[in-house]
């Protein structure tokens, strides 16, 4: 069975709230994750990056090397997403990069009318 570490702290001001709720998905051959990452969860239930931050669906919970996803893969095993919750709209990224200004109001449109996750910027942030 593959065996993944978790390379992320639980004050990485990803999660600002209650209420989270996680599901797993197939990741993309030769792919990296990091955690925050925005994905589009498409047929097969294989996630992929969003471009534009309009169309993602869930979160990535964790940092996943490329030979991490093809060893997934390969061992026919999924990678953990947050499907629910409250989380910093600073703190998540496409491909490991924070979201422009523009990206965020379109990510935080999405989250508004498609998801059971809410974006939100913290107080005093």
């Amino acid at each position: 069975m593959l065996k993944t570490t978790v390379t992320h702290t639980a004050n990485d001001g990803l999660v600002i709230g209650d209420g989270i709720q996680t599901d797993s998905v197939k990741p993309t051959a030769a792919t990296a994750y990091k955690r925050g990452d925005l994905l589009v969860v498409g047929a097969g239930n294989v996630a992929t990056h969003t471009t534009t931050g309009a169309d993602w669906s869930v979160i990535c919970l964790e940092d996943v090397t490329a030979a991490q996803a093809d060893a997934a893969i390969a061992a026919g095993v999924e990678i953990p997403v947050y499907t629910q919750g409250e989380f910093n709209v600073n703190a998540v990224s496409i491909k490991g990069v924070a979201l422009t200004s523009e990206q965020k109001a379109a990510a935080r449109g999405r989250a508004n009318s498609a998801t059971a996750i809410e974006l939100r910027t913290p107080v005093g942030a």
